[in-house]
């Protein structure tokens, strides 16, 4: 009974939330299925979370790299002007 105690709610919040409310499929086949997309569902909603931290912070280096060059450019077309 623990292991349903804590998966039920975590289904029923990815039924609502991802608009999983009512259980369409027929039959036990069906049920299973039901749950196999609710976690399909939300082991998804994890992924692209660590894919937009990953390409966010992959954007802010490749930011902070071309920063970096276009001031090396400008001290060099200063020097060289100098």
């Amino acid at each position: 009974m623990k292991r349903r105690a804590a998966v039920e709610p975590s289904i029923g919040h990815l039924k609502m939330e991802h608009g999983l409310e009512r259980n369409r499929l027929k039959g036990v086949a069906g049920d299973a299925l039901n749950a196999i997309l609710s976690a399909e569902a939300m082991n998804f909603q994890k992924l692209q979370g660590a894919f937009w931290r990953i390409f966010l912070l992959c954007l802010g280096c490749t930011w902070g790299w071309i920063q970096a060059l276009q001031e090396r450019l400008l001290l060099q077309t200063q020097s060289a002007d100098a």
